[in-house]
C-alpha cells in the first residue's frame, strides 16, 4: 500500500482501538446480568415444577451455577482473545486483495481525507469483535471479524435479504422444525464484467448484520452518503 493509505490505516486502527475497548466493557458489563439470570432462572424452574426447597438447593442450584459460569465464560473469552493486531491483519489482507492499482488507493484516500463519508459501529456482545461500517460515494468498508471493501462504481443494485436457519424440535410425539431469523444481509449485485464481479467470481456479494435495526442504520448511512443510491434500490427499499 502507498504511504497515504498506510497513514489512513494507522489512524483507523487508533480509532478502532477505542471502539474495541468500548466493546469489551459492554461484554464485561453484560456477563453478570446473564450469569444472574441463568442462576435465578434455574432455581425458579425448580419452584415452578413443585420441588422441595432442599431438592432445589441440592440439584437446581448447582446446575444453575454451572450454567451461569458457562454464560460468563462466553462473554469473558471473546473479550480476552480480541485484539487490535488481529483487526489490523484483517484490514491489511483486505487492502492487499482489493486495491489492485495506485489509482484505486489514491481515490479511496481522497474520499477519506475529504471527510465525505459516514461511519457506524455495532456492538454485538455475543461476537468476538464489534462491527464497523463506513460508507462514502466511491467506497464502502465493512468489518465484522473479516474486512470487506466495496467499489460503488461497480454496483448495479442492492437489496435486503432476511437470513434464517432451520431449527428442529420434538413436539406431539414427532420431530418438527421451523425457520428462525438470525439476521439480515445487504445483498450487492455488481455489474457484469465489473472488477468486483470478476474478483468475486460472482455478481453478488453480501454484508451480514445481526439485527434488522443495524441493517437499516447502514442503509440510511448509504442513502445520506451516496447520491446514486436511489438508482440501486428503486422502490424496493425507498
Amino acid at each position: 500500500m502507498n504511504a497515504k493509505l498506510g497513514a489512513w490505516l494507522e489512524e483507523e486502527m487508533k480509532e478502532f482501538s477505542d471502539v474495541l475497548q468500548t466493546f469489551k466493557k459492554k461484554q464485561k458489563n453484560k456477563a453478570p446480568i446473564w450469569m444472574a439470570g441463568c442462576l435465578i432462572g434455574m432455581v425458579a424452574l425448580g419452584f415452578v415444577a413443585g420441588y422441595e426447597p432442599a431438592y432445589i438447593m441440592r440439584v437446581h442450584f448447582p446446575i444453575g451455577c454451572g450454567i451461569a459460569l458457562l454464560a460468563g465464560l462466553c462473554f469473558w473469552l471473546p473479550a480476552k482473545i480480541s485484539n487490535i493486531k488481529a483487526v489490523r491483519k484483517a484490514y491489511e489482507k483486505a487492502i492487499q486483495s482489493f486495491f489492485q492499482t495506485q489509482e484505486e488507493q489514491e481515490l479511496f484516500v481522497r474520499q477519506m481525507e475529504s471527510g465525505n463519508y459516514g461511519k457506524v459501529n455495532f456492538y454485538n456482545v455475543s461476537e468476538t469483535y464489534p462491527s464497523r461500517f463506513i460508507a462514502g460515494p466511491e467506497y464502502w468498508m465493512y468489518f465484522n471479524g473479516v474486512c470487506s471493501f466495496v467499489r460503488t462504481a461497480d454496483i448495479l443494485s442492492i437489496r435486503r435479504q432476511n437470513e434464517t436457519t432451520r431449527v428442529s424440535y420434538n413436539a406431539g410425539g414427532g420431530r418438527r422444525g421451523k425457520n428462525v431469523a438470525i439476521g439480515v444481509s445487504l445483498v450487492i449485485t455488481y455489474k457484469e464484467n465489473s472488477d468486483s464481479a470478476k474478483r468475486n467470481k460472482n455478481t453478488e456479494e453480501s454484508l451480514f448484520f445481526q439485527k434488522g435495526e443495524q441493517f437499516q442504520e447502514a442503509l440510511e448511512l448509504i442513502k445520506r452518503q451516496c447520491p446514486q443510491c436511489q438508482s440501486w434500490t428503486g422502490s424496493a427499499m425507498g
